[in-house]
């Protein structure tokens, strides 16, 4: 079993940076994100500043640095321009080649045809856009993602536009942030004004699957829940109708959930160290089958917010336990965390991740 000095230690924080680079696609977007001609998303990933463009409806991701002086290209996190280097104007086409910069003429043409920045393999499972970090993984996404590709793939179908793109810095270990979310033990307790309202958390799960360390898992409704009439007329157009809250955990970085389709919550792990993990939180509205109309798009922006709000809620509620977690480790460093069969995705994570060959030397 895991060891609460594996949450605080260096030497195992980059065995697991190592292990990542190694063997991960990882989840960067969705196609909504990206749907115009140079709409871009940026992320750093353990130090690596990347970035997703569309390129005349291309997708192409790159690394996020110029190869003039080294500036940010892009350097908010998701926005519509070109890619060019705000320092001095280097900008960059789809084959990650310079196509236009000032004063060409001052430096050898030859030196500048043959600049090309770092280049990642896009892949797409349905509408999520993956990037490849390692060239040398002999996985395809379909391959490394296996049985889970296809309900996935499903969900990615029903999303509607972002309604919130922010981040948190939580002062954690990235490991705690998956184990928080693998259960829903802690849902009568920790949310008590949010999730247990809605029914969520007094009945134990019966659809679920894995594959490696991904897994998705669907926790059903009480029956004792009260439902909003309103909402449920507003929102009974939409595309995807699961009967309870649906979660997915895409190894290494990334989770999925909805709670019966009426929105999609897309969230985003960005490890920065042993002891501080930052969550790119992203919200987007459910899709719907018909256009609707003005009076009725104003009351889906209603609960659009309202559900921008309580997503907000859950996740600092999430923080504020964890984060005591973690505080609480360094006089237990030699203790281990204990978990029962509640936290089942929890043990079927570590059952795949505490095998891998990197980590048993540590």
């Amino acid at each position: 079993m895991i060891k609460n000095l594996n949450y605080i230690d260096e030497a195992v924080y980059q065995k697991e940076k190592d292990l990542f680079f190694d063997e991960s696609w990882i989840l960067v977007a969705h196609k909504n994100e990206l749907l115009n001609n140079n709409d871009f998303v940026t992320f750093e990933y353990y130090g690596d500043k990347i970035f997703v463009q569309n390129f005349n409806g291309t997708i192409k991701s790159f690394q996020n640095v110029c190869l003039h002086r080294f500036n940010t290209i892009h350097q908010e996190p998701y926005g519509n321009r070109v890619s060019s280097c705000l320092y001095h104007n280097w900008t960059y086409g789809k084959k990650g080649n310079v196509v236009g910069l000032m004063c060409r003429n001052s430096f050898e043409k030859d030196d500048i045809n043959e600049l090309r920045l770092k280049e990642y393999e896009v892949g797409y499972c349905g509408d999520f856009i993956f990037i490849k970090l390692n060239n040398q993984l002999d996985k395809n996404l379909e391959q490394y993602l296996g049985n889970i590709f296809t309900p996935l793939e499903d969900i990615s179908k029903h999303f509607g536009s972002k309604t919130i793109d922010y981040t948190i810095e939580h002062n954690v270990n990235w490991k705690l942030l998956v184990e928080n979310v693998l259960e829903c033990y802690h849902c009568t307790s920790v949310h008590e004004n949010s999730f247990a309202k809605m029914g969520f958390g007094s009945v134990s799960p019966e659809k679920f699957d894995f594959y490696d360390a991904h897994s998705w898992c669907e926790f059903p409704k009480g029956e004792s829940a009260k439902q909003s009439k309103i909402i449920e007329k507003s929102l009974s157009s939409r595309t995807f109708k699961p009967q309870g809250y649906l979660h997915f955990y895409i190894y290494p970085n990334a989770f999925i959930s909805s709670v019966e389709g009426k929105g999609f919550y897309f969230g985003f792990m960005l490890p920065e160290s042993p002891s501080k993990t930052n969550l790119r939180v992203r919200y987007f509205a459910p899709k719907f089958d018909k256009e609707l109309s003005e009076s009725e798009q104003n009351i889906i922006d209603f609960i659009n917010n309202s559900s921008n709000e309580s997503l907000d809620l859950v996740l600092n509620e999430d923080k504020k336990i964890i984060e005591n977690i973690q505080s609480n480790l360094v006089k237990f460093k030699d203790s281990s965390p204990i978990f029962g069969d509640e936290e089942f995705r929890i043990l079927k994570f570590y059952e795949y991740f505490n095998g891998k060959k990197e980590l048993k030397d540590i």
